[in-house]
């Protein structure tokens, strides 16, 4: 769960309303400087103990990428802290216009359109994530595999107005649209095709992670050494939120109670956790999680969640999915990961 709190500090409020169908968070900042306050938009700065001015924190929100984003971004130029927010949302945006399914005129749904026919021109960052995505489906002998959108649907996930189980023959036929081997990538020609008609690719598990890394570059970009970015339940945290602070405290939140279970501490760092608490349908009466094994069409449920903390966004985002639905060998392939912890 990613609903990050921060230390209490006079602030001006600019709070955004929240996406419809709020979405259960696994992961939540803790008070980093004295006392702790609901991370919510504001505006702050004022006078350190000493007589020196401190940084200007900038916090907004706001709905994007199918769930709720948050950006923190700290410096001594207030007016540089705004320029560098506005274009951590805007590389936000751009993935979003990349790899979205909820967008018809998305690169992601024009390549699923194009199932079985031909290939499509997209970005070279679209490319690059299709082929880690692509990579760890190999890695994982297809449990993991950005084509499950297929099967995503069959067990009604994004509005497919499915109320019953799948049978067998119905797992089996959609299990035939699934593989890397259906996914066709040519940098030469900037393409992605998808050999199969009936294929069709979902990056939930990877893109998010692709775009927090996207906003961190952009406030890096503008000289902010000091923020925090949650996209959803992927968070990273760039630098620590005052000199005197190893890094930003993130807790570990138990899928269900709620409570927090673990302190982290992170300095340029991603988390991510992945948990079938966040979204789940009901079909014939039973509670079926997001989170599915791709290679055997059925619902993951062995642990009730994985929280992986890696050098970057797409690495943690990544990490967390397989951990799922692997365990701790499932991220082996993945570089760059420092923490692997479960929830049994």
């Amino acid at each position: 769960m990613a609903r990050p709190l921060f230390g209490r500090r006079e602030a001006r409020s600019t709070a955004a309303p929240s996406p419809a169908g709020g979405r259960r968070r696994f992961l939540t900042a803790l008070g980093a400087l004295s006392g702790a306050a609901l991370f919510g938009p504001l505006v702050c700065t004022g006078l350190s103990r000493r007589g020196t001015r401190t940084p200007v924190r900038l916090e907004t929100s706001r709905a994007g990428l199918g769930t709720w984003i948050r950006i923190v971004a700290q410096h001594a130029d207030g007016s540089r802290a705004e320029r560098a927010t506005a274009r951590a949302f805007a590389a936000i945006t751009a993935v979003d216009a990349q790899m979205s399914i909820h967008r018809s005129d998305s690169e992601l749904s024009r390549v699923n359109r194009m199932a079985g026919r031909e290939p499509v021109a997209v970005s070279a960052g679209l490319r690059t994530v299709v082929r880690l995505a692509r990579e760890a489906s190999l890695a994982t002998n297809g449990v993991y595999d950005p084509s499950v959108l297929p099967l995503m649907r069959l067990y009604g996930f994004y509005h497919s107005g499915r109320t019953h189980l799948p049978t067998d023959r119905e797992r089996a036929a959609a299990l035939a649209s699934l593989g890397a081997r259906h996914i066709l990538i040519d940098d030469a020609a900037g393409t992605i095709g998808l050999a199969k008609a009936g294929a069709a690719l979902d990056l939930g598990s990877i893109g998010k992670g692709f775009a927090l890394d996207q906003a961190v570059a952009a406030l890096r970009a503008e000289g902010i050494t000091s923020g925090l970015i949650d996209i959803g339940r992927n968070v990273y945290a760039l630098g620590s939120p005052s000199p005197d602070s190893p890094g930003w405290n993130i807790g570990v939140l138990h899928p269900e109670t709620g409570d927090v279970t673990r302190v982290l501490t992170l300095n340029d760092m991603a988390v991510a956790t992945s948990s079938n608490a966040e979204q789940s349908v009901m079909l014939d009466g039973q509670h079926v999680g997001h989170l599915l094994d791709a290679s055997s069409g059925l619902p993951a449920h062995a642990r009730r969640s994985a929280t992986v903390t890696a050098r970057t966004g797409i690495t943690s985002d990544t990490g967390s999915t397989l951990a799922f639905l692997l365990g701790r060998d499932g991220t082996a392939s993945l570089k760059d990961i420092t923490s692997v912890e479960f929830i049994a």
